[in-house]
């Protein structure tokens, strides 16, 4: 169940559209080729245009969406930023929105639902069983106006809902709660020093918003999946708890340890060693480690027993297997063909290995869904990006930059190049058998590698050809 999911269909149109159009903003767009993308009539992408155009001006925003006689369509000031308000203000007017959201806040039964949102009884029941379709796909049960099933998954998945649909715009949550997650927040903010940026504290106040949401309606942690020491900031969290709901201690101490997992998958420091206990999730996660260095090893030129003891490698590998082993958000980021392909093209070599490795995992079934899977393939390359040399997994692109100038100007060009250090780039004064790309102002009939003839100095078109040789050069490297 995707937030998407939560929307009315002609509203759910309307969320693709704006999404393909603020991605294709400075592209040809007509109105034939989104008909052929979203397989719908051309009256009702017209309808579905001119609504969207009066509901941007209902929300005071500058964009405009206007479709030519020509059929083309133009799209004006139109920012991911808007796109993202659209879509909560779409979200929220939901009907099947509010019957989730008054289900989960308060386990208002339906027919006070009906009799709140003064809605019909037929149209309600209808949406009211495709809801509880969507939520048996995710292993929970609507029963007795609860959403029943393991608490620690339910957690999860309404964090992950919630914290896609709402972001930093505003919380869904009332005032008490809010002010309750506010105040665990700032205790711990002072009393840690914590110093965290806006995205970490707003995942911190909705995971800790549907848990106090949870704990109202007596809606316990079963699952434990670490043990943690006593501090100050435990203690605190103890008698916090002990002042607010009725649990027992050892209830107390689980809602405890879920928090400060939580944080920890966030990279959120609490200053706490946390001792894993061997549930599968945790054991698996520590196979798949093993399992990554393995093959990063026979596929590199990188020691196996090197890469073992690189503390702060496993250690993130760990975190980022425990992450999704144990939670299964959903999120949306990075999700494009284009944005894979971007990735693709820089680091070929990399991509390669995780994408083979995770499709070999994928077979055990450990990850839930595509968007899953994507989402690991991501946090592995950020990762790794930032954690191995690039030197040492795949091989240098030899370039020899041979300019008429003279030396000088070679060393200028060179200069100018850093910005693709990334690229792992070897610089070559003369021509030589390793030579991959000829770089010069000075053609020569024959060579046996790549030519590529700058003017002097270069134009904005002869960077853009070169970025794309060398893409292409490295791409084909791995072929």
């Amino acid at each position: 169940m995707q937030a998407n999911d939560l929307l009315i269909d002609d509203d759910r149109y309307k969320w693709y559209l704006l999404q393909y159009l603020e991605l294709n903003k400075n592209a040809y767009c007509s109105i034939e080729q989104l008909g052929d993308i979203l397989e719908i009539s051309r009256y009702k992408l017209e309808k579905y245009l001119q609504e969207l155009q009066a509901e941007l001006e209902e929300n005071h925003y500058d964009a405009t969406i206007e479709l030519l006689e020509t059929g083309e369509i133009e799209v004006h000031r139109l920012t991911h930023a808007i796109v993202k308000k659209m879509r909560l203000f779409l979200v929220k007017r939901s009907l099947t929105y509010q019957i989730f959201h008054r289900y989960v806040t308060n386990e208002t039964s339906l027919d006070k639902q009906i009799e709140e949102l003064h809605v019909s009884r037929s149209s309600t029941y209808r949406l009211y069983k495709r809801l509880k379709e969507q939520l048996t796909d995710e292993g929970f049960q609507l029963k007795k106006n609860q959403l029943i099933g393991n608490e620690f998954s339910i957690r999860s998945f309404l964090f992950g809902l919630y914290y896609e649909i709402f972001n930093g715009l505003t919380s869904p949550f009332d005032e008490e709660i809010q002010k309750q997650a506010k105040e665990i927040f700032r205790y711990l903010e002072h009393y840690l020093n914590l110093s965290l940026p806006k995205t970490k504290e707003h995942k911190f106040l909705f995971y800790m918003s549907v848990a106090l949401i949870r704990l109202r309606k007596g809606h316990g942690i079963a699952d434990n999946y670490i043990d943690y020491q006593e501090n100050a900031a435990t203690e605190y969290l103890s008698k916090w708890l002990y002042n607010h709901f009725t649990l027992t201690q050892v209830e107390k101490r689980r809602e405890i340890a879920a928090l400060l997992l939580f944080c920890q998958m966030m990279e959120v420091d609490l200053q706490q060693e946390l001792q894993f206990i061997k549930q599968d999730e945790n054991q698996q996660a520590e196979v798949l480690v093993e399992e990554f260095l393995q093959y990063l090893a026979n596929h590199s030129r990188f020691e196996l027993a090197r890469l073992k003891e690189d503390r702060s490698l496993v250690a993130g590998l760990l975190r980022i297997n425990r992450k999704w082993l144990i939670y299964h958000f959903r999120e949306t980021t990075f999700v494009t063909k284009i944005q894979r392909r971007y990735f693709q093209e820089i680091n070929p070599k990399l991509d390669e290995l995780i994408q083979d490795f995770i499709e070999r995992i994928g077979q055990q079934g450990l990850f839930h869904s595509e968007q899953e899977r994507n989402k690991l393939y991501y946090d592995y390359l950020f990762f790794l990006i930032t954690k191995i040399s690039v030197e040492e997994l795949e091989d240098p692109v030899y370039i020899c930059i041979d300019f008429s100038h003279g030396s000088s100007y070679n060393e200028y060009i060179q200069t100018m190049l850093r910005s693709l250090q990334s690229m792992n780039i070897c610089y070559e004064e003369k021509l030589s058998t390793k030579t991959q790309i000829y770089l010069s102002d000075f053609l020569i009939d024959t060579l046996p590698c790549h030519q590529m003839i700058w003017k002097r100095p270069p134009t904005p078109e002869d960077w853009a050809e070169f970025g794309h040789l060398l893409l292409t050069v490295k791409g084909g490297a791995y072929e």
